[in-house]
């Protein structure tokens, strides 16, 4: 059983509301660096396989047609980079593994290709990118540009992603020679020069950086519509799934799996993680006593105003008291809208759908150490997969819960090893 965090660089990462909980953020601030380097410990003190950093560029003006709602709630912002914190937290550790977004839309590919190269040495193959092509109007006016249709945006990440993988495959493994009596470092006959020129991109030259101890980052992917699954199936070593029944996560597994096949990979080179929320306690009630306390901090209107921009709709013309509208097509995060219709009765005002969304985003997984290790093993079971990745909502302290709590537990039962087994990310995620 594969687990990772998800983290953000921000006040209120995935639950809204986060930096209000009593428990949040205790003797830290979350935009300075002990905090940082106190969640690297303590994953690596649970043997967690990776800490994942998610990340936009723009602060959600969709509800109400602008910001203001965002700010006033901390609906996920303020929003720091995250790319400078894995130095941070790996200077500190020696084995979780790193891994932080960064978009295909409007960061030139050399740069990216150079940054995850410098931070594979840096952390000695550690380092993985969470590839997004991003879908939102607010990013791109950001940095002034246009944004393209769903299909191109993939159909460039291909191209992107193929570009960095030319660049990182540049430097043949034995291209340093480093001998100091001839004074020859590089063999220049193993450092390819790049002619790339494609429908988007070009680049030509010699990349600067060596080959890294993992070759290339782990990918990361967390598309859920058929593009962004083709996409996962030929390029992800890792990818992120959200669903709320046993028959959502089967059909998601199998799309992702048989899209890797089609692609001519095999089936087990995609590991894929299912988001939850795992609220841990010493008993049931106090576990369902947090439960509590993380719904009943978001407002309705923080939790429309983080579906708005989810859903790429502007749902405060809706009443919030009915149930779910038909809001039509959206070109919004493709599968939430499914999500939400999966998980909720048809008479559920629109008002709760959104506080409870905005209460984490994934299943929560609520009681002792033994019961949430036996509600993963039956997720696991009966929707297949490899592991979950841990939204997390109360900072630090839920981490130090589900490290001290759930992973002892989950290594009794076997479903967890008692030390770190392989030296990279990518190895450790293959094995599984």
């Amino acid at each position: 059983m594969l687990l990772a965090f998800f983290l953000s660089h921000s006040a209120s990462p995935h639950t809204v509301g986060q930096w209000r909980l009593p428990r949040s953020f205790q003797g830290y601030r979350y935009d300075r660096a002990p905090y940082w380097e106190h969640v690297a410990r303590t994953a690596e003190r649970g043997g967690i396989d990776t800490i994942f950093l998610s990340d936009s560029y723009s602060i959600y003006e969709t509800y109400r047609g602008d910001s203001d709602d965002t700010l006033r709630w901390a609906v996920q912002c303020p929003r720091h980079d995250p790319l400078p914190l894995i130095s941070i937290m790996a200077r500190v550790t020696q084995h979780v593994g790193l891994v932080t977004t960064l978009s295909t839309a409007f960061l030139p590919p050399y740069w990216v290709a150079r940054q995850f190269a410098t931070l594979d040495h840096l952390t000695e193959g550690r380092v993985g990118w969470n590839l997004v092509t991003t879908a939102g109007e607010p990013e791109a006016r950001q940095f002034g540009q246009a944004l393209d249709e769903h299909d191109t945006r993939y159909r460039r990440a291909d191209e992107y992603l193929r570009l960095c993988q030319t660049l990182w495959d540049s430097w043949e493994p034995d291209a340093i020679v480093a001998d100091r009596a001839s004074g020859v470092f590089a063999d220049p006959s193993k450092v390819a020069k790049i002619d790339f020129d494609g429908e988007f991109f070009s680049s030509h030259g010699r990349f600067t950086v060596p080959r890294s101890p993992q070759g290339r980052p782990l990918i990361a992917q967390a598309g859920s519509s058929s593009a962004g699954a083709a996409f996962a199936g030929r390029h992800a070593d890792l990818v992120f799934g959200l669903r709320h029944s046993a028959r959502g996560m089967r059909e998601f597994v199998d799309k992702v799996k048989g899209a890797a096949t089609q692609a001519g990979r095999h089936a087990d080179d995609v590991r894929i993680l299912w988001g939850i929320v795992p609220i841990v306690g010493q008993t049931r009630e106090e576990a369902l006593q947090k439960q509590q306390a993380i719904r009943s901090n978001v407002t309705v209107e923080a939790g429309l105003t983080m579906l708005s921009a989810f859903l790429n709709t502007d749902l405060s013309r809706f009443d919030a008291n009915a149930p779910f509208p038909d809001i039509g097509g959206t070109s919004g995060i493709r599968g939430h809208l499914a999500t939400i219709t999966e998980d909720f009765a048809p008479e559920t005002p629109l008002g709760e759908i959104a506080r409870h969304f905005a209460a984490g985003q994934g299943p929560h997984v609520v009681g002792t150490a033994a019961e949430v290790a036996d509600q993963l093993e039956k997720l696991l079971d009966e929707g297949g997969g490899d592991g979950f990745i841990c939204i997390t909502h109360a900072l630090p302290a839920c981490m130090d819960e589900f490290v001290d709590l759930v992973v002892p537990e989950l290594k009794r039962r076997g479903l967890r090893p008692e030390t770190y087994e392989h030296a990279t990310l990518r190895e450790r995620v293959r094995a599984g």
